[in-house]
């Protein structure tokens, strides 16, 4: 959520939200820059000025929590940056990638001109959430584009969060490079966890989806690197036309190269970005899709692989099936068609991205 403070003229900055005195005091203590809404006024600390006496300012951000965590930047829009409500708060790192995905959800122009985040900034975000939060996710892009230095970055996680879930979302090749994953397994939190997408059995596939030369090789390397290293991994598996027949060898592959993963993700695709723009070559409904993985998710979980299915609607998979089912869309993105309004477990369903809803509207049936 976003509010805009038209009379605001200060620099850019990042601060907590306080609700209440004693979460105010609180952050006081640990000397945090703050916003405390209270009795009508929004004011901010330490200066102690009010941002705002509007109704409209006041009521919209009672909605947020305390211990969100919020930037403001100089022309005096405050953008919510952490929601302590929420398991799915990230650190997006840039939106550069290595490599170009033919069904990436991005834009090619993000990950050509997409700028850098500033990692002091970042340091500064991590400082004000709370030392307890469950899950924090650090995605891009490929957030190790921006080099060697997001270890500084990822050692204050390292020091700050020892209890808190961190899931690193990267394509993997950088850890073919000996002294990226040695650095990482040193500055990496104990709790966490690895997301590296595999498109394929063998290099022409996967080489052909992210259409950067020897990306199979160096994933691979990657995997096989972090593993050795003792560093979860999480295996994601992207369904398209473009790999569908494919999927029973990425099983097999899986199972023969790859020993030691955590478990592996099969993702329903996000109709955005390159994306919708290779509609034709990639773009396949969910419940084709499902019936065309189906055999490769027996293998894996016959050979005691962990399996989760993220983006697939209910009514598309088989009962059977449902509890690999994950509610994997972020709030903001999912959608449901009006045929779910009657369906009896709609709210055990993830829905369907908002980007790719008018593509499958007439796949959807309520389940009754």
């Amino acid at each position: 959520m976003s509010i805009k403070f038209p009379d605001y003229k200060g620099k850019y900055k990042i601060v907590s939200l306080a609700l209440d005195e004693t979460v105010k005091e609180d952050l006081q203590e640990k000397e945090l820059p703050l916003v405390y809404a209270k009795s009508g006024y929004i004011r901010l600390f330490p200066e102690n000025i009010v941002l705002s006496d509007s109704p409209s300012h006041f009521a919209e951000i009672s909605t947020c929590n305390d211990y969100d965590v919020f930037e403001i930047w100089e022309n005096g829009t405050m953008h919510r940056k952490y929601n302590d409500k929420s398991n799915d708060n990230y650190f997006y790192i840039t939106g550069k990638c290595n490599s170009n995905c033919l069904m990436c959800p991005s834009p090619d122009a993000a990950r050509k001109n997409a700028p850098d985040a500033n990692i002091f900034d970042l340091i500064d975000l991590a400082r004000h959430i709370p030392v307890d939060t469950p899950h924090l996710t650090i995605t891009g892009g490929e957030p190790f584009m921006v080099g060697e230095k997001i270890f500084p970055f990822i050692s204050f996680l390292k020091e700050k969060f020892a209890h808190t879930e961190f899931l690193f979302l990267t394509n993997g090749r950088i850890f073919a490079v000996e002294k990226y994953w040695r650095k990482f397994k040193e500055c990496a939190p104990s709790n966490s966890i690895v997301a590296i997408p595999v498109h394929g059995s063998y290099p022409e596939i996967h080489d052909q989806i992210t259409r950067a030369d020897n990306s199979f090789r160096q994933t691979v390397q990657g995997v096989k690197a972090l593993l050795k290293s003792g560093i979860r991994v999480e295996l994601r598996l992207v369904v398209s036309q473009l790999n569908i027949n494919d999927f029973t060898n990425i099983a097999r592959f899986i199972l023969r190269e790859l020993k030691g993963i955590d478990y592996v993700s099969i993702i329903g695709m996000e109709m955005t970005g390159n994306a919708r723009v290779n509609q034709n070559q990639v773009w396949i409904p969910y419940r084709k899709a499902f019936s065309s993985i189906k055999a490769a998710v027996y293998m894996l979980v016959e050979n005691g692989m962990d399996v989760k299915l993220y983006n697939f609607p209910l009514c598309t998979v088989e009962r059977s099936f449902w509890t690999l089912c994950e509610r994997s869309i972020s709030p903001n993105k999912v959608r449901f068609a009006e045929v779910c309004n009657s369906c009896k477990h709609r709210e055990d369903c993830g829905g369907v991205f908002a980007g790719t809803m008018q593509l499958e509207i007439d796949e959807l049936e309520a389940i009754l």
